[in-house]
């Protein structure tokens, strides 16, 4: 059984941004998307970044990532329908670690052709909508800056809120790429976890 802190499965994130839409034609290769991990490390070539967390953190298995995006193992059991499938989600998980005092971090991509008006935004019109939607829901907010992660530049927003008890900080990292736009959500736990800066060093 899983032991993580009580709290970090009581906030996963469902970011859909932006308003759904008709399926998309665009092409790419969805397992250059999703990513892997091998010994621990997450490496996403197509994003071009590696995340690193310490040897105590676990990451979600493909069959969890499938059961977070609703869908089920037998639609994705040959390559075909692999690409077929994940091609045509609004929002991929591509990854999820979680540490077992309750930091955790999920890298995901929007498919932004599955959005009304999405391949309009640019990472800093995404990263707005995201800050005014979360505002919304009781979070605070400083202002948006970027940031460098392998020579990459990403937007980043640092809210927090009070979840299930916990107050607890989120930092929203994006950049688009292509026709996705890319995010990595750290999720931290203040008085209980690494923060959210000392995970961003973990991202390489």
């Amino acid at each position: 059984m899983r032991r993580f802190f009580a709290v970090a499965v009581c906030f996963v994130m469902a970011l859909s941004v932006l308003t759904a839409c008709s399926f998309s034609s665009y092409e790419v290769d969805m397992n250059t998307v999703m990513g892997t991990v091998t010994d621990g490390v997450y490496t996403n070539e197509y994003a071009d970044f590696t995340f690193s967390p310490p040897s105590d953190w676990t990451f979600y298995d493909d069959s969890e990532l499938l059961e977070m995006m609703d869908i089920s193992e037998d639609s994705v059991d040959t390559e075909s329908k692999r690409q077929n499938v994940l091609s045509r989600v609004q929002t991929l998980y591509t990854a999820m670690a979680m540490g077992e005092t309750g930091a955790n971090v999920i890298v995901g991509f929007e498919n932004l052709t599955l959005s009304t008006d999405g391949t309009s935004y640019t990472s800093e019109d995404y990263a707005t909508e995201l800050v005014n939607q979360c505002t919304e829901s009781g979070y605070t907010f400083g202002d948006i800056t970027t940031i460098e992660i392998n020579g990459n530049t990403y937007y980043k927003a640092v809210g927090t809120v009070e979840e299930c008890g916990y107050d607890m900080t989120q930092a929203f990292l994006v950049r688009r790429i292509d026709d996705y736009m890319c995010f990595i959500i750290i999720t931290t736990i203040d008085g209980y976890t690494v923060t959210p800066d000392e995970i961003i060093e973990m991202l390489g």
